[in-house]
């Protein structure tokens, strides 16, 4: 048996040499050299000879033409004539967003030592359909005006804290079978809310006299929070469109038109995208007034108190309301001037936010305790609050009534009762008594038997328990060094905890690619280890089905396969990130694998 492992470890090793000694080469190659705009395409990597990459390769920038999506890892190895042929592939994902023909310039590749470079690449971007195979097109016939998605704002010229109300539709004529956002547009810049409505169902419309099976998918206010002009960036969405493969049989499909789609239906993905929409954001016009809130819509302001007469000392309610439309979340604490005479305590502060398909509407409430401490008549001034109407462009102003209260009573009397008490009071009383100890007491008796003492046992049973830890000590280190699957289990928290640190100290945009390259491994290593699988080449359908075995949430596994899925697209995407982004990811990782490892 000894001898059999030795020559498999040498044969491994003899086909590793061979690998290494192989020539390195590079190639780039495109899926398609035409595509649509709104339509995916894939820049493949490909170098022969090596098994992983000394640098992550350096992709040009395809901004100025497609918007990158994400990317992936494959590799393989061939044995021809005893001779081993070893190769590493990564796929490049993007969507054409710019009509025209379009240069890529080569990408460098650092593999084993050396330094590569692909040959330069052309791919022209249009409005047809890419060229027909055998008659039919490329994508099933799929057309840019098949499917699409758009971004329709309700305005495009907006003050600043004035919501813009996106609203995102996927439109179709072909039969889509279910979508999944891919990437949401950045919103930086933007306070967000997303907004309720009937997201998801479908319904026909008709759009430039043809009729569409069509769906918002996303509906969001957005407050832009400073002037200029703003840039939304598309949103990205992959379908699975299910298409009939004809042609198979010179009879047909017998079953088709009978269960939509025949024996040889298939699912196909196809990535759509929002067109980029541009916002101006206006300043808010000069001379705002001094009770000026920040908001810009309309308001409306309510003040009201729980009664108007009251002795000295009593607690009073004082209720200020702000409700329409606007960011009202936005709203602070508003300085109010109350009369000398009354003591005031720090407002407790509720807010009620109503999203609509329209924009926000909802109501801030600010409520007073007021302690009148002397008698007479107090009254409560008016509360002012400007707003800037958006549809006149000036400055409007809501205000309160005033309130008069009539306060009775001796100011030297102290209040009667725990009713009247009061916070200062409850101090005072506390500092003057002394509470009595009413517990009762512990007793221990006086002398009594040995086997009665609990030192006794500790030391009497201490050599057996010890024994017992030495033999289940000795047990799990035999396990480790038989059982590989039980050792990785038990190391992968340890080693996921180490290669996090070393990512975080890695959070620096001049070091994004380490730092994402650093948090992949970890959470794919994790992944291994935990499920006894090799960490290269694992597939996301073989991981999804051994989690799925186990019982595990889909929810928590679609999320740890997002943070896998995240780490591809910022390896290579052409911007870098900032530190409050990466630090962002970083907890998002960490509470994924947490999750995951309770539920395994």
């Amino acid at each position: 048996m000894r001898r059999m492992l030795n020559l498999i470890v040498w044969t491994l090793g003899l086909l590793t040499v061979a690998a290494a000694a192989e020539a390195q080469s590079v190639r780039a190659y495109l899926s398609q050299p035409q595509v649509a705009v709104g339509r995916q395409f894939v820049l493949n990597v490909e170098v022969t000879g090596v098994q992983q990459f000394d640098e992550d390769p350096v992709v040009p920038d395809l901004s100025t033409f497609a918007a990158f999506l994400g990317s992936g890892t494959s590799t393989s190895m061939q044995i021809t004539n005893g001779r081993t042929a070893m190769s590493l592939t990564i796929k490049y994902r993007y969507q054409a967003t710019t009509e025209g023909t379009f240069d890529i310039d080569p990408v460098e590749v650092q593999a084993a030592g050396q330094s590569l470079a692909t040959e330069p690449l052309s791919i022209a971007v249009s409005n047809a359909p890419p060229p027909s195979t055998n008659g039919r097109p490329a994508d099933e016939s799929i057309r840019p005006e098949d499917l699409f998605l758009t971004a329709t704002p309700n305005t495009t010229r907006v003050y600043v804290n004035q919501a813009v109300v996106v609203e995102y539709r996927i439109f179709t004529r072909v039969d889509v079978e279910g979508y999944d956002i891919t990437r949401q547009p950045s919103t930086r810049g933007f306070w967000v809310e997303e907004l309720g409505g009937s997201t998801g169902q479908a319904e026909q419309v008709v759009r430039d006299g043809v009729t569409y099976a069509s769906a918002v998918i996303r509906r969001v206010a957005l407050y832009p929070t400073g002037a200029g002009t703003r840039t939304l960036e598309p949103l990205t969405v992959e379908t699975q469109i299910r298409v009939q493969q004809r042609g198979r049989s010179v009879f047909g499909d017998p079953f088709d038109g009978v269960f939509g789609g025949g024996l040889f239906g298939r699912r196909v993905p196809v990535v759509v995208g929002s067109e980029p929409v541009e916002i101006e954001v206006l300043p808010l016009p000069q001379g705002p007034p001094s009770s000026f809130s920040g908001l810009v819509g309309a308001l409306d302001v309510s003040a009201s108190v729980d009664r108007t007469t009251a002795e000295v000392n009593d607690a009073l309610t004082y209720r200020l309301s702000v409700t329409g439309t606007g960011n009202i979340r936005t709203l602070p604490v508003l300085e109010l001037a109350f009369p000398s005479s009354l003591e005031v305590y720090p407002p407790e502060v509720t807010e009620q936010i109503d999203p609509t398909p329209d924009g926000i509407r909802g109501s801030k409430t600010f409520e007073y305790v007021l302690v009148p401490r002397s008698p007479g008549t107090v009254t409560l001034p008016q509360v002012e609050l400007s707003y800037l109407d958006p549809d006149t462009g000036q400055y409007a102003a809501a205000a309160t009534d005033v309130i008069t209260l009539s306060i009775a009573g001796d100011p030297t009397q102290a209040p009667a009762g725990p009713a009247g008490r009061l916070r200062t009071e409850i101090d005072l009383e506390r500092q003057d008594i002394r509470f009595i100890r009413i517990a009762s007491p512990t007793f221990h008796p006086v002398g009594g038997a040995l086997l009665g003492s609990t030192w006794f046992w500790v030391v009497a049973l201490f050599p057996l328990v010890a024994l017992g830890g030495a033999v289940a000590f000795r047990r799990h280190e035999d396990r480790l060094q038989g059982d590989v699957g039980y050792a990785r289990r038990r190391r992968a928290s340890r080693v996921a905890k180490q290669r996090l640190s070393h990512a975080e100290s890695l959070q620096s945009p001049e070091q994004h690619r380490e730092f994402y390259a650093e948090v992949g491994r970890a959470l794919q290593g994790f992944l291994g280890d935990k499920l006894n699988i090799a960490e290269a080449g694992m597939l996301r359908d073989e991981v999804r089905t051994r989690l799925d075995g186990r019982s595990v949430d889909p929810s928590l596994v679609e999320r740890y396969l997002g943070c896998l899925e995240d780490c591809d697209r910022q390896r290579f995407a052409p911007t870098s990130p900032d530190h409050a982004a990466m630090e962002e990811f970083l907890t998002r990782a960490g509470q994924a694998m947490i999750a995951l490892d309770e539920a395994l």
